[in-house]
This record gives structure tokens, sequence and C-alpha cells, in this order.
């Protein structure tokens, strides 16, 4: 692999799949509920793929390669959400197990590393529930060019289906991190599968758009309102060339109840920052109808 290859920031939208290295120590991760690694010492939560690439180079005890070591490290902290899949790894050839991410990144680090703590310690971590592959040697080659710590595999055709065969329990459905890589109208992901139809057709596309249209004439002042805070952007954007809609559709019947032909009346109107309050109160477990009936609330 060439030394200088480039990690381009995911496309993924919705849940990805991780492969990770085991290195020897993979019962310790067992034991302790999470996966983690430390090939080199800074943060990379502040800093662009590009900064992580750089600190990498700088602050690795394996100078030859920083900069990949940079770019897995910032994906790890940037890009692995709460749900997505993580395949445990050794020597490219063996699964020991999988696990879902169950927490955010943490940054632990020493006072001082040397490459000796750094082979028994790991200051970059994942939360994760882990499930053990009892038959997973030799299960998978996935060649030189993938001997990395940690990387993407989610469309990786010729690896993918043959890990997936060792998931051997059902993966729940896993809410859309608010505003990560998402149109404003996905909402929720059911069995790790994008709700792809619902972005694509012209139907769906336009449930969305005569929602507003409809709103808009229900209102006594022809514009659109937040349902919860009751602001109307309009007048506190103004243009004089267009008017600046920053209104959102929000399902009202999250999507997650089942596959179905959306109408505009399964929308409600909603301002950036409510929607953005609906979505962090779903994100820990409120249900979708309460987590609107409390902004609501809270804005009255």
């Amino acid at each position: 692999m060439s030394r200088n290859m480039k990690h381009s920031p995911s496309k993924t939208i919705g849940r990805k799949y991780w492969l990770a290295k085991a290195m020897k120590f993979h019962d310790i991760y067992f034991s302790k509920g999470e996966y983690g690694f430390s090939p080199a010492n800074f943060n990379p939560e502040n800093l662009s793929i590009e900064q992580a690439r750089l600190a990498g180079r700088d602050n690795s005890l394996w100078k030859p390669w920083g900069i990949l070591l940079g770019a897995q490290i910032w994906r790890m902290a940037n890009e692995a959400n709460i749900g997505d899949i993580i395949f445990l790894e050794s020597e490219n050839k063996n699964i020991h197990a999988w696990g879902v991410i169950t927490g955010p990144y943490t940054f632990r680090s020493p006072a001082k590393i040397t490459k000796e703590y750094l082979a028994k310690n790991e200051i970059h971590n994942l939360s994760v529930k882990w499930h053990e592959v009892k038959n997973g040697d030799n299960s998978f080659r996935s060649g030189r060019g993938d001997n990395l710590c940690f990387r993407e595999i989610t469309a990786r055709e010729n690896v993918l289906p043959i890990l997936k065969k060792f998931i051997d329990a059902p993966l729940t459905s896993v809410p859309q991190q608010p505003y990560k890589n998402a149109p404003q109208d996905i909402e929720y992901l059911e069995g790790g599968k994008v709700l792809r139809s619902h972005l694509s057709t012209e139907r769906s596309s336009n449930a969305a758009k005569l929602a507003k249209e409809l709103a808009r004439k229900r209102s006594k002042s022809g514009k659109l309102v937040c349902e919860a805070c009751k602001c109307i952007p309009e007048n506190d954007y103004k243009n004089t060339e267009a008017i600046i809609d920053i209104i959102e559709a929000h399902h009202v019947i999250p999507l997650a109840k089942g596959q179905r032909n959306t109408k505009p009346e399964d929308f409600c109107m909603l301002c950036p920052c409510c929607h953005r309050a609906v979505h962090k109160l779903i994100n820990i477990n409120t249900e979708p109808e309460i987590a609107l009936q409390i902004v609501v609330k809270c804005n009255s």
C-alpha cells in the first residue's frame, strides 16, 4: 500500500461496517466492552481529516505509516457512529468477533507513550457490545492492501457479504444521527439499510414540498410557521430577491413504523432548531411522538 494513500471522508448514509485490527489482546476488548488502538498520540475530534493526517505523521511512533494512521484515527472519531458494526480481525484472515458500537469515541492520552505502552494499551476508544465468533478462522483474505487498523468496508462487495454471515443476532433499527450526511427527510434506518425508496422516487420527493405548500396555504400570514416555537423565519431572514425558506418537513409518523407511501399530511413544519431538538431526544431513546410533544411544550 502506498504510504501517501488518501483516505477520503465516507459517503455512507446510515449504518457503516468497519474492519478493525484485534492486535494480540482482543480478549481485553471483550472484558472492557470496547475497541481501542493507539498508533499515534493526538486528539482528532476537532481536526479536519487533512489535519489528522499531519498529526498522525508527527505523533506516531511508526513514522512511515503516520499519515495513514492519522486518517484512520480521524475516521474512528468522526465517522464511526452508534449502531455501526465492527468486525474484529487478526492477520487478515481470522475473525474474532463482531460488535455494535454503543457509545461515542473517547480519547485517553497518557503523559508519555512508548512502543511498549501502545502495544498493550489503547488511547483511541469506542464502546462496543461484542459477540464472539467461534468459527472465524481463515474466513477471508482482504489482501496486503487492506492491512490497516480501522477501515470502512460498507462498500466492499468482496468482503462484507462474507463477514455478515458471522452476525448471529438481529440488528435493531438505528436512528439517523441528526444532520450528519443526511437529507432533512431521512429519519430512520431499518435493518441496516437506508430507506432509499423514500428519497429517490418522485412521489416521495414531492411529499415534503406539497406539505410545505399546504402549510403555507393554511397559514394566516401565508408564510411557513414552525409548529413548535411559532417562529416565522421568512420575517427574520429577508432577501430582496427571494424568500429564504429554512422550515423543514418532519415526519410525524416515523419511517421506522413501516415503509409506506408518504402523504403531505404525514409531515409537520419545524424550524432547524426545533427539528434538531426532536432528533436529539429521539437519539436518547425518547419515543418519536413524545419527542415532538416535548419540544412543542417547551416552546409554549
